[in-house]
């Protein structure tokens, strides 16, 4: 783990050198004959204070998540959308800051040679993480979230962690989990056949990540003491994964888990400064609410008959429910029964609602939940009576969801493409515990940071 965290840093380092050497690169080139000191040292405050912007935006976006360091067509399609957002932003920041420079055509230049630069940099980075050690790690247990967390591994070698290896107490007994499902073979050895020192001479793991059911057996507890003259690092299976994930494993949702981890954690300063700043957004945001409500509501009115608010009942804090408003973006009279949406385009928006939708513009009308207290500009999204009463049967403990004011934007919402299909209701889930019990201003800002990064870039619902 600490291993991944400095190639973050590196990546990281390796950006604002980069971003320095477009700079630098730009300036001798443009004004070699003319002497590029002078020019490199006005240039240098603006672009420091822009580079500092692109970064954030990069963190923002998603640009040092390890899952999203790989190479190819993906990584370099969202690379050019966030530098398009950055040239922008970069303009309105030397258009409006009192910079004495003419930054236009060297403002393209760096930003074309940032963005090749970066985009060489991270496929080099990749490539050598693939052609250097990584870090072994041996799964004491075998599960289903085992396995999943195994071919998450493989599929992303950039992470730097290795799967080499599964272990349990005895043979796999019939009907077990086979090891099919891993995408690559990997060993698997029993401490019934095999003591732990020649299991580690023969898979050379780093890391050893116990399962729940292997920590409680004793016997398997007593011999995994063996790992630490070996110099194995052992770490517990929900930590592991919550740190590659995001998420809560979906085998620890369960009693003793939100006993261990929500029961009694009341974060009263916390939340208290959290709904100041909410109510402090509002007056900010409603001022954006209150310059465009005309357009929007003339554009409602003469798109489709029907009223301009679309109000529906949703489920809130600890169960309580209150009426959510939103700018209508379906026709008059459509079902809005369904909650969920389906597969391909739905017919029942409005060219309007569409556009509204796209832009998270349907959205501005919750602030007046936010101000009665009802919601949250973050948390999770709040459900439907009848859609929470469905999941609740099929989904244990689902009304811990409920623990916490519900936001307009959420963890689950950055971190799924689709969380709007009763299907995907078990991962949103997941997502949903892992803000419940590490909910803080850093998560919350990262939140927000990507909220405003999908809106930028149009990505809506």
């Amino acid at each position: 783990m600490k291993r991944l965290r400095k190639k973050i840093i590196l990546i990281l380092y390796g950006d604002i050198v980069l971003c320095y050497a477009a700079l630098f690169l730009t300036v001798v080139t443009r004004y070699i004959a003319r002497g590029p000191e002078h020019f490199m040292q006005a240039h240098l405050v603006p672009f420091t204070v822009i580079f500092a912007v692109w970064i954030f935006s990069f963190a923002a976006s998603g640009l040092y998540e390890p899952r999203l360091m790989k190479n190819g067509k993906i990584f370099l399609y969202r690379l050019l959308r966030i530098m398009g957002i950055n040239t922008i932003l970069a303009i309105t920041i030397l258009y409006l800051l009192p910079f004495e420079i003419e930054p236009r055509r060297n403002l393209f230049l760096i930003a074309g040679s940032v963005t090749i630069l970066i985009f060489f940099w991270r496929s080099l980075f990749n490539l050598l993480i693939l052609r250097t050690a990584v870090s072994g790690v041996l799964f004491i247990g075998i599960n289903k979230e085992t396995i999943a967390l195994s071919d998450f591994l493989l599929a992303n070698p950039q992470i730097g962690h290795k799967p080499v290896g599964f272990v349990t107490a005895d043979e796999p007994a019939s009907g077990s989990l086979p090891l099919s499902g891993i995408s690559t073979p990997i060993s698997h050895f029993s401490l019934a056949e095999y003591p732990l020192s020649k299991i580690a001479r023969d898979t050379h793991p780093e890391i050893a990540v116990i399962s729940r059911e292997m920590k409680q057996n004793k016997a398997v507890v007593k011999v995994l003491l063996q790992a630490i003259p070996l110099g194995i690092t052992t770490v517990e299976f929900p930590a592991f994964h919550e740190m590659l994930t995001g998420k809560i494993p979906l085998s620890l949702i369960e009693e003793v888990w939100f006993l261990e981890n929500l029961i009694g954690i009341k974060k009263y300063s916390y939340e208290l400064t959290k709904r100041i700043l909410d109510i402090a957004l509002v007056g900010i945001v409603g001022f954006l609410a209150f310059l465009t409500f005309p357009i929007v509501a003339i554009a409602i009115k003469l798109d489709s008959n029907g009223p301009i608010f679309f109000r529906q009942t949703r489920v809130g804090a600890h169960g309580t429910p209150f009426e959510l408003i939103k700018y209508r973006s379906m026709v008059n009279g459509a079902n809005t029964i369904s909650g969920y949406k389906s597969n391909g385009p739905d017919t029942r928006h409005t060219r309007i609602g569409a556009f509204l939708r796209t832009s998270y513009l349907d959205e501005l009308p919750q602030i007046i939940n936010i101000l009665r207290g009802e919601m949250s500009f973050i948390g999770p999204r709040p459900e439907r009576p009848e859609y929470v009463t469905e999941l609740q049967k099929k989904i244990p403990f689902y009304d811990m969801r409920l623990l916490v004011p519900p936001g307009i934007t959420g963890w689950a919402q950055v971190n799924m493409e689709d969380d709007a299909s009763v299907e995907d209701a078990p991962k949103k889930m997941q997502y949903d515990l892992y803000y419940i019990k590490n909910r803080s201003f850093i998560l919350d800002l990262l939140i927000a940071l990507r909220t405003v990064s999908a809106i930028v870039r149009r990505q809506g619902r």
